[in-house]
């Protein structure tokens, strides 16, 4: 059982309590508006927009699906050219204020080069299982069932077991200390998953989980979950690479800004955003008629709502432009 991330996380939280006695910005320090750039070379296109091996997108489920799964959904794919699945995305999505947006997406297969594209797409209600670890500060009473390492587990309840201790630390970010969850962190036990073989669900087999000198208390639960569907459907683009890389260029750049007739005011807080140093715009609220009309020249103004609307952050993400003498992509982050 793999624990790197989980280590890493609580030597990171030690080690940044002791940094934060020496003082750091709190959120509340921060600019409302914060719009960022990077150059982008699509020269040659790779992740995150293609991808050779599609089996290495994961779904969203914190225990992924078998790679044999999603070489028969491909298999599909290809063959009829459309499949139906379900928490897979094998279209990319961007996070865009409240909701996400896809983001263009290409398949290799066997030297030729496809766009996979997000047909139809519906959220559907099921009833499944779902295990979490609760931790605790006291030790077990002497009577309880307590499972140690190594533990005695099908392949199948491992990766569930070692996917709940991860989520104990989902939220930890290194220096707030421990994270705090208004409910349990739960591992969904989703259609590839099979609930009837598993000794974690419905009853777990053993009461506690002692993990580096920690206990935590097992829980299981039927929940109503809304899962995500997606049809997608595959053209073919070509079997030369230049052919290929220059649909995705044209299919990944958004607009061209250079010909956006920008003022120059605008113009100045793109020049900010892409700037070698620190290649980030800042504002607070409520924006200047300058990053107005930035925004609304990137497309993210129509869609952004006034920052009163927003409870926590929300971004907006890759938006991919023409701008001076290269391509660009901007995000925008809106800190309430």
């Amino acid at each position: 059982m793999t624990c790197s991330r989980r280590r890493a996380l609580r030597l990171l939280g030690a080690a940044g309590a002791a940094a934060a006695t020496g003082g750091c910005l709190s959120p509340g320090s921060l600019d409302s508006y914060a719009l960022i750039a990077d150059e982008l070379d699509l020269s040659s296109i790779g992740r995150p927009y293609l991808w050779p091996d599609p089996t290495e997108i994961d779904a969203v489920t914190r225990v992924d699906f078998a790679t044999e799964t999603k070489t028969a959904y491909l298999s599909e794919l290809f063959e009829t050219g459309n499949v139906t699945v379900r928490q897979w995305p094998l279209v990319g999505r961007d996070r865009w204020g409240t909701e996400t947006r896809p983001r263009p997406t290409f398949l290799e297969r066997d030297g030729t080069f496809y766009e996979v594209r997000i047909e139809s797409e519906r959220s559907l209600e099921r009833e499944r299982w779902h295990f979490a670890l609760e931790r605790r500060d006291e030790t077990p009473p002497d009577d309880a069932t307590v499972a140690r390492p190594p533990f005695d587990l099908s392949d199948q309840d491992e990766r569930v077991l070692d996917a709940a201790l991860d989520a104990v630390y989902a939220g930890h970010d290194g220096f707030l200390g421990d994270p705090e969850f208004d409910g349990l962190q739960t591992v969904e036990f989703h259609h590839g998953l099979d609930a009837d073989a598993s000794d974690l669900v419905p009853s777990p087999a053993f009461e506690f989980v002692e993990y580096e000198d920690e206990f935590f208390r097992t829980v299981a639960e039927r929940r109503t979950v809304r899962v995500p569907e997606w049809t997608y459907a595959v053209t073919e683009i070509s079997d030369v690479r230049s052919e290929f890389t220059e649909h995705a260029r044209e299919r990944i750049v958004e607009r061209d800004l250079n010909a956006a007739g920008l003022s120059e005011a605008a113009r100045g807080v793109l020049d900010d955003a892409i700037a070698d140093e620190p290649r980030r715009y800042e504002e607070g609220a409520p924006p200047s008629e300058a990053l107005d009309e930035a925004l609304d020249a990137l497309g993210i103004a129509g869609d952004l709502r006034p920052i009163g609307d927003y409870d926590d952050r929300v971004d907006f993400r890759n938006v991919v432009v023409e701008y001076r003498d290269g391509v660009s992509r901007f995000d925008l982050i809106v800190s309430p």
